[in-house]
């Protein structure tokens, strides 16, 4: 009895910390997505908003992709090696530095005057260590405390706002956010306090999360594609319509995310391969759940647009079926993905994300100059069920080979 007390006890704590996750989730992007970046449209019009998006596009990318990367390093290394605060603060300073340099000269021409280069700076560096800060709940399974971190950062978004009602300036919206929430886990937490203090194991610290990074960018670059080539070849509002179209479908991947966590955790309890049938269970519970999710975007965006941007909802409503399916088929892919990793070899991910985005800009460049952001839509579309398809095959040819060969063996 005290052992089933205790798993379920267990079973509270993880559903508990899967609400406190999505809900920190929840909360700061639904101040950015119903608040922040309806009023920039509304005030900077969808050109200018697209030069936003355009230059938020690089912090989305370098964020998690150092941010995040090194969160989930320290998760994974702690247990190997007794590495130090130091370690992850400065290797993520030596990452961040190159990144930031690069994003700037790449962003150049859509920023104004030093002073914009700075607060484009601040705000990638922040953003950086804001994705990094969260480690401190994790490491300590504190997820209430993860959840108000989030929430400090969401509140700080909307103070921010008043800064730039004040100066004009829509960069303090984001250094306000990501300010207040690092001030958050250093009033909480001890993740950067010492901050410099490096071990004798900083140089594998960095070595490990180098090519953590460079398999997060590749995903990150993936994801933000639209905002870098759509600005690019037809300017900030081809940008803004995009983006809006495809922000329902986004968002459920904050449901997902968590999802994700728990299955990989379940899977990998055991050390036997699931089945082939299994395999197909798992993929048809996921088609299915895709299938309701793209019914829900289809009455959910068109509603979404007119209420929040009606200036675009004529411009777009071409948009909305190919984006949305383009939206699900991308998050079934990331379950699929997940999946599959539990029983083949870590290198695939890397493999077929690289794979990914080369068919992915070829499609665009392509698709995009004569058809212009509907051939740019078609493109995403057929990228992504490329995707699918690459996934279940590698699915299909791996599952069950492990438990086949012990099936064999035992016959012998």
């Amino acid at each position: 009895m005290q052992t089933t007390g205790a798993d379920r006890e267990k079973k509270r704590q993880i559903v508990k910390n899967t609400l406190y996750t999505i809900g920190g989730a929840l909360v700061l992007n639904g101040i950015l997505q119903l608040l922040i970046y309806p009023r920039l449209n509304a005030e900077l019009g969808a050109e200018q908003n697209g030069m936003v998006l355009y230059i938020m596009a690089f912090v989305n990318i370098l964020g998690p992709s150092v941010g995040q990367a090194m969160n989930n390093s320290r998760l994974v290394v702690r247990r190997e090696l007794p590495v130090t605060n130091g370690d992850y603060n400065l290797s993520i300073g030596i990452f961040s530095a190159v990144g930031i340099l690069v994003s700037l000269l790449l962003s150049g021409e859509a920023l104004n005057g030093v002073p914009s280069f700075v607060l484009a700076a601040a705000v990638m560096l922040l953003t950086i260590y804001r994705f990094y800060g969260d480690v401190e709940y994790r490491l300590s399974l504190d997820y209430r405390k993860y959840f108000i971190y989030y929430t400090f950062c969401g509140v700080g978004y909307a103070l921010g706002y008043l800064f730039y009602r004040l100066t004009r300036q829509w960069m303090f919206i984001f250094v306000t956010g990501e300010a207040a929430a690092l001030l958050y886990v250093w009033l909480t937490g001890s993740i950067f306090r010492p901050f410099a203090d490096r071990s004798k194991y900083f140089p594998v610290v960095v070595r490990r999360g180098l090519l953590l990074v460079i398999s997060y960018l590749v995903t990150n670059v993936t994801l933000n594609i639209d905002r870098l080539y759509l600005k690019s070849a037809l300017g900030g509002t081809a940008v803004t319509q995009y983006y809006v179209v495809s922000l329902i479908g986004k968002t459920l991947v904050l449901f997902i995310a968590p999802i994700n966590t728990i299955i990989i955790s379940y899977l990998t309890k055991e050390n036997r391969r699931i089945s082939r049938k299994q395999f197909f269970l798992f993929s048809g519970a996921g088609m299915v759940v895709s299938a309701v999710f793209f019914l829900l975007c289809q009455i959910g965006t068109p509603l979404f647009i007119r209420l929040f941007y009606p200036d675009l909802s004529d411009s777009t409503a071409g948009l909305v079926t190919v984006v949305n399916l383009t939206q699900i088929l991308a998050m079934l892919s990331a379950y699929l993905f997940i999946v599959v990793l539990t029983f083949t070899d870590e290198k695939w991910q890397l493999i077929l994300q690289v794979v990914h985005l080369i068919v992915l800009l070829g499609l665009i460049v392509s698709m995009t100059p004569g058809a212009g952001i509907r051939g740019f839509a078609a493109a995403m579309l057929i990228a992504n069920v490329l995707r699918i398809g690459a996934v279940m095959l590698l699915g299909t040819v791996c599952s069950g080979r492990k438990n086949a060969e012990k099936e064999k063996t035992r016959n012998r």
